[in-house]
């Protein structure tokens, strides 16, 4: 690939930020000329694995506008780059475009990810106490743990390092849910195979978040006939 061919290069992920380990991979962002450009090469070499997400400027800015559920998790990456090329700064472009959004924007996400994932794990936990399918119940407890993070990461507008950093990262956030310290521990501790201790942390949680959302005007409850008009 020429030079005229690309416009910018940059590291992503743990490399970028100088957290990386051992066995991390290596990400990139190559940008390059035209639109609609959007594929990415992931390839192992022996002992280390990479990744090259290629992109024009157009679907690398599309993507770095989303705002979706998990936005706290995902778009570290667009804040983060460390540039190897950049004459035109495209990367300080990706990176405020990632943060400019509306309070109206984030309390609609807020409340489709409540309504949408969170409390849709709420309810996958109480069937699995329910009909006492314990082979589960860890599953989903965890990915309640995740989503419930990226619920009060979202609300704080903070974006997380990584997934492995986000639920102890969580806890230092402001105005967190009654519950969910409970929660996030419960989950990083690991000891996910007490059914009753479970089911009270997961109903203390789920409390916590309907009274969290209602103190922040958000409308999680509401009927079909609503949705349509």
């Amino acid at each position: 690939m020429g030079r005229s061919c690309w416009l910018a290069l940059g590291l992503y992920g743990s490399v970028a930020r100088g957290a990386d380990g051992p066995y991390s991979d290596i990400e990139m962002y190559c940008v390059l000329q035209g639109a609609g450009v959007d594929y990415a090469y992931e390839w192992s070499a022996g002992p280390w694995k990479a990744e090259v997400d290629v992109r024009s400027p157009d679907m690398l800015l599309a993507w770095a506008r989303e705002l979706e559920g998990m936005w706290s998790l995902t778009h570290k990456a667009a804040v983060s780059v460390l540039a190897l090329e950049d004459p035109s700064g495209i990367f300080e472009q990706m990176a405020i475009a990632a943060l400019e959004h509306s309070e109206a924007e984030f309390e609609q996400v807020l409340q489709d990810l409540i309504v949408g994932e969170v409390y849709e794990l709420v309810g996958k936990v109480r069937n699995a106490l329910e009909m006492g399918k314990t082979a589960s119940l860890a599953l989903f407890t965890a990915e309640l743990g995740r989503y419930a993070a990226g619920l009060v990461g979202l609300a704080a507008r903070h974006l997380y390092p990584s997934a492995a950093e986000m639920l102890a990262d969580s806890l230092s956030l402001p105005d967190l849910p009654d519950g969910y310290i409970d929660l996030c521990q419960l989950v990083i501790s690991g000891r996910l195979d007490e059914s009753e201790h479970i089911g009270a942390v997961v109903d203390a949680f789920w409390a916590g978040t309907e009274v969290w959302a209602r103190k922040r005007g958000l409308r999680i409850e509401t009927s079909l006939r609503e949705m349509l008009m």
